[in-house]
Parts: C-alpha cells; sequence; structure tokens
C-alpha cells in the first residue's frame, strides 16, 4: 500500500528503481510473499521463530550497510 500508486505503472517504477538500490532487481509478486508465509506456517518449518524477514530485493542491505549487523 505504501508505494502501490508508485509502481503502478512503469514510469513510476522506473523513477523509483533510479532512487532505491534494488541488487536483486525488479519487484517480487504477491505470489512469491504468499509462498514464504506458507512455509513460514507449515511443518517444513521447524526452527524460523521470532525473525524480521525483509523482502525487498536487498534494498535494506545496501541502504544501511555492513555497520548495522551485529556480528559478535
Amino acid at each position: 500500500p505504501m508505494v502501490a500508486e508508485m509502481i503502478a505503472t512503469k514510469a513510476g517504477r522506473d523513477g523509483l528503481a533510479k532512487v532505491v538500490p534494488m541488487p536483486l532487481h525488479g519487484y517480487l509478486e504477491p505470489e512469491s510473499v504468499a509462498d514464504l508465509i506458507i512455509w513460514l506456517a507449515s511443518e517444513s518449518n521447524s526452527h524460523v521463530t521470532g525473525q524480521t524477514i525483509y523482502i525487498d530485493g536487498g534494498s535494506d542491505a545496501v541502504l544501511r550497510g555492513d555497520d548495522v549487523w551485529d556480528r559478535s
């Protein structure tokens, strides 16, 4: 919803791509997010708990850089 109007048109997507780095290029389809949610709720997922999962094509990692990740 936050960027729905921006990405509704090719011109909007192209403009957004110029200012927001997306290392994995392109926009994810809603079905791909649904697949992740289904897996998280399934019996196949036995060890993922309490995580923040970024589904942003790598933008967060690029924008925030290495300094924000705790490596201790």
